[in-house]
Order: structure tokens, then sequence, then C-alpha cells
């Protein structure tokens, strides 16, 4: 057990320097409950230093299952992906790794706690900077439009008798383009192929319209 632990205690100096201020790292020697918290990296996480006992940490804890369930002669066990709540109300992101003697006790436990607050706030800092979502969602209803669409919509244009083939298909792009289709992606290659022309030739009327 020593060795194990001098090489975990070796790894928080490490994390020490390079975890970010979220995010909490936890050695615990569970041969002793009552003060098991041996090393810790950003205690602030959940309020914990070391000397602490194994039941100061978050509750909800799975991690916990290492220690009630049968280890099966296995050598570690490792539990991730779940969430735990600290006495404040802080929900954090948590994984554990139990180490067990080759008799099945447990012995060290590694813990990591995220608090996703710090993310989620400059998430909510970064939204406040875009656009309203319903604009955002008004700008990409186009992209919802069905391929087959734009057939039905270019079907609905005639040519007139005093139009030529190229002034008709100019004038269907110069429609579609103020219809906004032109935003749906994959719509050049659709529109080309239904008017019988190239998409080159599709993006050429565009320019053209744009410099008008």
């Amino acid at each position: 057990m020593s060795n194990l632990l001098n090489i975990l205690m070796a790894s928080m100096d490490a994390l020490r320097t390079t975890l970010a201020a979220n995010t909490e790292a936890v050695l615990h020697d569970l041969t002793k409950p009552e003060c098991s918290v041996i090393s810790i990296v950003n205690g602030h996480v959940s309020g914990r230093k070391p000397g602490d006992s194994l039941l100061s940490g978050p509750n909800d804890d799975v991690g916990f299952l290492g220690l009630l369930e049968p280890a099966q002669r296995v050598p570690s066990r490792v539990f991730n992906n779940y969430k735990t709540t600290t006495s404040s109300g802080k929900v954090l992101n948590s994984a554990s790794t139990i180490y067990y003697s080759e008799d099945g006790v447990p012995l060290v436990a590694f813990c990591i706690n995220v608090d996703l607050d710090v993310v989620n706030n400059l998430k909510r800092n970064l939204d406040s900077l875009l656009p309203p979502a319903a604009e955002q969602e008004t700008e990409n209803t186009s992209d919802k439009i069905p391929a087959h669409s734009f057939d039905d919509v270019i079907a609905k244009f005639r040519q007139t008798g005093a139009e030529n083939k190229i002034q008709f298909r100019k004038r269907v792009v110069a429609e579609l383009q103020k219809m906004g289709f032109f935003k749906v992606k994959g719509s050049v290659g659709h529109i080309a192929h239904a008017l019988g022309v190239s998409r080159y030739t599709i993006y050429n009327y565009l320019e053209k319209n744009d410099e008008k």
C-alpha cells in the first residue's frame, strides 16, 4: 500500500501545478475513514482539506459502491460520469478509482470532482454577446427545407414569351435568392440540376445579382 500511496502522491504533486481551479483531486487512505483525506488539490471545490473524514465529501457519491460491493479480487475499479452534490448544494461531475488489496479490501481512493458552474457561467456570458436565439432560428429556418422543395418551387416558374432560356434562368435564380433559398446547404447543386445548368453558372448569376 505504501508504494501505491507514494506513486499517487507524486501524481497529486503533478496535478497541483496543472489542474484548472474548478477541478478537485482527492487522495484517500481508506484504512482511516475518520481522517481519510491525505492529499487534496483545489479543496475549495468541495470545501475539504487534508485530515478530513471520508464522510465529509459530496453526497450521492457512486464511488462508495466500491467500498460496499465485493471487489472480486481486482486491483482497482473505476466509477465515472456521475454527479455529486456538496454540502452547499453545488453539483459536481465526479469520478473515482478505488484500489484494493489482494484480498479485495479497499485501501485507497483517487477522486476527481469538476465544478461546472464556472464553465456554465462563462457560457451564459458568451451567449449574452450573441444575437437572441429567436433571431438565429429565423435565419436558419430555411436550412430545414427538404431537397424536393426546390423542384416544387422552381416548377411554379413559367417562361414568358418575352424571355429566352437564359433570361428565364436568371429571373428564377434572382427570385430564389430573394426568397433565401441559397442559404440552404446544397441548394446551388439542386437548383443547377433543375435548371439544366452547371453550379458555376448559378454562382455567376448570384455574383452578378449581388453587383446590382
